[in-house]
């Protein structure tokens, strides 16, 4: 963890009283998110039993609406925003939320729920409810891909090819079990591909398998890069590289089991910025969605994001 500037540390604590001492916030949910529609009642229901004036509440099933809200409760001066939603929804509102005086609190409604899961949010209501309540107000990194920020991880490989093709309504039902569903059919028609990766100091060009340009450790619920971290002021890059589809399947595997992974299988950096590109060119899924192509250039952008985490998460100040 980084040693912050003591202005810094004042600087939070003053948010983190003055929304604890008014108790106000505006809640937006993106009702199109896994669980958003169920449990839109029950959080304004839990929020309110604990204290929680709500000057405004808003639900959409449209992202755009979404973050309409969210730019216009903070337009308007309010602190606290509390987000319902996936990680899209969560990286959508990032170009409205970062960089500003207001903090966000996490209602995690999605299927995977990465960026929760990250700094230590429960993905349980009535708890996630209990860190807004009683948590703490931390600024923590957010990696930039071009004008967009997001949250957990940039990849180049399977995880965009699934990203891409992942039915709605399966995730829905299956939830996170809709990964592998997908996985395995698009294991079929998967390859390798050339990636060169250029970052201060350092150029690789490798075979590759998988790319994960890495802000925090977890992508689609799983540990994908425990080396990152949202207070490490920098970004990971972590590659498994070669030809064998077989040594993808392994690797996926073990990490999905929490195992570690042969370091002969994976190569690890670490850097502010990235410059990369595939032959063929390849999809990007940024925080589950791929919607850009290589190539692309991440960078970190540090202290970008005013949220509320539980009060004994000690990774993050």
């Amino acid at each position: 963890m980084t040693r912050e500037p003591a202005g810094d540390a004042a600087r939070k604590a003053l948010i983190d009283e003055t929304i604890k001492e008014r108790r106000r916030a505006v809640l937006v949910i993106n009702k199109r998110s896994r669980r958003g529609k169920e449990l839109h009642a029950e959080a304004e229901r839990l929020l309110e039993r604990r204290g929680i004036d709500l000057d405004d509440r808003f639900s959409s099933p449209h992202q755009r609406d979404v973050c309409g809200g969210i730019a216009d409760a903070i337009e308007a001066g309010h602190r606290l925003i509390i987000v319902g939603g996936g990680d899209g929804t969560l990286s959508a509102a990032f170009s409205h939320i970062a960089k500003t005086e207001a903090v966000l609190g996490i209602l995690p409604c999605g299927t995977a729920n990465s960026f929760a899961r990250s700094l230590g949010i429960p993905v349980d209501l009535d708890a996630a409810v209990d860190v807004i309540v009683s948590g703490k107000v931390v600024d923590v990194d957010l990696g930039r891909v071009g004008d967009r920020y997001f949250s957990t991880v940039a990849s180049v490989g399977l995880a965009a090819k699934i990203a891409r093709h992942m039915p709605r309504l399966l995730k829905k039902y299956l939830g996170r079990l809709a990964y592998p569903v997908v996985a395995i059919a698009q294991l079929r028609r998967f390859g390798a591909f050339q990636c060169t990766i250029v970052a201060p100091g350092q150029r690789h060009v490798v075979r590759a398998l998988e790319v994960r340009v890495a802000n925090a450790p977890y992508q689609g619920g799983v540990a994908v890069a425990k080396e990152a971290g949202a207070e490490s002021r920098d970004l990971v890059v972590k590659m498994t590289t070669g030809r064998s589809i077989g040594k993808l399947i392994r690797v996926w595997l073990r990490t999905t089991a929490g195992l570690s992974v042969d370091p002969e299988d994976v190569m690890v950096l670490r850097a502010e910025r990235f410059s990369i590109d595939a032959s063929p060119r390849q999809y990007v899924s940024v925080d589950g969605e791929a919607y850009i192509r290589t190539p692309f250039e991440a960078s970190v952008a540090k202290q970008a994001l005013l949220v509320m985490v539980p009060l004994d998460n000690r990774e993050l100040s």
